[in-house]
Order: C-alpha cells, then sequence, then structure tokens
C-alpha cells in the first residue's frame, strides 16, 4: 500500500495484494520506520458503525476506516476509487493501484502486482 500526502489530501494506493489482504481481513497496513524507535503507520480498515469514510490520526498511526459494506462493494468490484472530502479533515482517496504507462518511469517491482491499466 502507498501512502501520499499533499496538503490537506490523503491518498491511499493499493495492489492486488493489498486489496485481497483488505477484502478477506478488513485490514490493510503498512509503515515508514525512521529509526529503530520511531515509524508511522498507516491503515485501511473496515468498520461496520461507520456510515461514511473516516480518517483518524492517533499515537503515529493514520487510520483509514470504511463503512463495512462500502468496503466490500469496493474490494470485490470493478469499482477504481473511493473519495470523501469531509469538513474539518483531509480529503481522502483510495485507489486501486494500476500499471504504470510511461516505460522511462514503470519499475518491474511495482508493477508486477499492480492491476491492469485500464487505458494500457
Amino acid at each position: 500500500m502507498k501512502l501520499r500526502i499533499h496538503g490537506d489530501s490523503v491518498r491511499l494506493r493499493l495492489n492486488r495484494s493489498d486489496v485481497e489482504q483488505f477484502r478477506t481481513s478488513g485490514v490493510c497496513a503498512a509503515s515508514l520506520r525512521f529509526d529503530s524507535n520511531s515509524k508511522l503507520t498507516y491503515t485501511l480498515e473496515t468498520s461496520p458503525q461507520l456510515t461514511e469514510i473516516e480518517a483518524r490520526y492517533l499515537q503515529h498511526c493514520i487510520r483509514v476506516l470504511l463503512p463495512l459494506d462500502m468496503a466490500q462493494e469496493w474490494a470485490s468490484s470493478e469499482c477504481i476509487s473511493l473519495s470523501f472530502n469531509p469538513e474539518g479533515g483531509p480529503s481522502l482517496l483510495i485507489e486501486k493501484d494500476f500499471q504504470c504507462l510511461h516505460p522511462e518511469e514503470r519499475n518491474p517491482a511495482d508493477d508486477a502486482d499492480a492491476f491492469p491499466n485500464p487505458a494500457g
């Protein structure tokens, strides 16, 4: 899972393995280690209590939570992305990661588990 933060927006991009893990377990997590004592963790999680997408930050963890029915529909369908622009919080974009179309920018390791690009 890739994390992109730009201004007041958070974007998560999941490859095929990430989406399958999320579909079956309800959680996909990754982290960025800064040193042996600190890391930033980011997760995509399902929540049966929610009715809309939500983001939380607590104890060095960015948690993006999806309502259970929305999560199951997105992970099990051809739907590419989900977005939400809450008042008072970051805009959120969750999307399936596609193979790169530009050969000069292509990273074979990244593309191996990416979704086939519909524009390619």
